[in-house]
């Protein structure tokens, strides 16, 4: 029996990123709703011997991430990605009046209501939350720095929850979602075709975003507990303890995702797997055809009706 290949996926606008091998695909659904195909050769070789080092590849990890998210964004652009978002009346108002595409105007929108949301969130509860416990209680200083951590933690994943249903990146987490339906697919052996692949879960063994959360969530404990003064250095210290979250958490977080489904290991991802389930959501029929047509060219078994760039 064939080993199964390993595949490294992120959404990308209106399409998909994967890693395997020796190459990334980039499958995006263009302008003219044909489905573009670009694969980039690339060894890695620096990159696997670093994955291979215990706990230096939990920071690997991290930053190998966001550079996959950034690299797929630059580069899926080259390939005129489709404008699906029709805005609101006002924003199609403002877009005529700009002559710019209501899409650009319904990002702009978006990313204001990101940073209202990351304000309110992120600073505003958690300073609220001190202030209030300051004055109507009679907790001692760790007892409030304790609260105000929880609440923090909390915003932050109330934040992640709400921005999560905006509308550019509710289609992203629908390329998410069709990501890990396809790599089930595959890793059950199962022929990768729409209908097999729209049965299976939209939850997958490895999740970046649960790991990106998860130490996040690590990172604001110790954010609480570790205190330096001024900004350079308090930058650099909250830098270092990211990366090291990182590093320590990947082990068993590694070692999660690789191990045999049981009850017990079901029990211990039921955080992993409840976070994949705020950042998915079910794929459409053509966001889904657009996820198998990347696996099928890093499988080289490209379609003859996809314009190959």
């Amino acid at each position: 029996m064939a080993k199964l290949r390993r595949f490294g996926g992120t959404p990308v606008a209106e399409g998909v990123r994967l890693e395997v091998g020796k190459y990334t695909v980039f499958a995006v659904r263009n302008a003219n709703k044909d489905i573009s195909v670009r694969m980039r050769r690339e060894p890695r070789i620096l990159m696997r011997t670093l994955m291979r080092i215990p706990l230096l590849r939990g920071a690997v990890r991290l930053l190998r991430d966001l550079y996959r998210f950034f690299d797929g964004l630059s580069e899926s652009s080259e390939l005129h990605p489709q404008r699906v978002v029709r805005g609101t009346a006002p924003e199609r108002g403002i877009a005529k009046l700009l002559r710019v595409h209501v899409q650009s105007v319904v990002a702009w929108v978006d990313a204001l209501l990101m940073l209202i949301i990351a304000a309110l969130c992120l600073y505003a509860a958690p300073l609220g939350a001190e202030a209030f416990l300051q004055n109507a209680t009679d907790l001692t200083r760790a007892g409030i720095n304790a609260a105000v951590c929880a609440v923090r933690i909390l915003s932050f994943l109330a934040a992640v929850g709400v921005a999560c249903r905006l509308r550019l990146l509710r289609r992203m987490l629908m390329y998410r979602c069709a990501i890990n339906k396809a790599t089930n697919c595959y890793e059950c052996r199962d022929e990768l075709t729409l209908e097999n692949a729209m049965q299976y879960p939209g939850c997958a063994r490895r999740s970046e975003p649960a790991f990106l959360i998860c130490v996040m969530i690590v990172s604001m404990i110790l954010f609480a507990c570790i205190r330096t003064e001024g900004v350079l250095l308090t930058l650099a210290v909250r830098l270092g303890i990211l990366l090291g979250v990182a590093a320590v958490l990947n082990e068993p977080f590694s070692a999660l995702e690789a191990a045999e489904l049981n009850w017990a290991t079901r029990i211990l991802r039921a955080p992993i797997d409840l976070i994949q389930h705020m950042t998915t959501l079910e794929p459409h029929p053509q966001i889904m055809e657009v996820a198998l047509c990347a696996f099928r060219a890093a499988l080289g078994e490209i379609d003859e009706e996809v314009t190959d760039n």
